[in-house]
């Protein structure tokens, strides 16, 4: 995929990981973002944007399996 765009993050070593941004969905007001790391694409995580008081964006593992049936149903990646 040529046009995918990265993020970077650091591991819980402090390395440097690179994610690939699948895709991204607002689903019943919440966003949400489907990324892999670029050195093992199908391993998919998906995460919820959040926001602190001052717009700070922070993403949140989602976990649940209600929220991520409610992002598989809408998705177009097949997980």
């Amino acid at each position: 995929m040529a046009n995918e765009k990265i993020m970077t993050f650091l591991d819980e070593n402090n390395n440097k990981v690179d994610y690939a941004i699948l895709e991204q969905l607002l689903i019943c007001g919440s966003e949400y973002v489907a990324l892999a790391p670029v050195n093992s694409p199908n391993h998919v995580e998906i995460f919820k944007i959040k926001f602190d008081k001052n717009w700070n964006e922070s993403l949140e593992e989602v976990s649940s399996e209600k929220e991520l049936n409610m992002f598989k149903t809408v998705s177009k990646l097949k997980i």
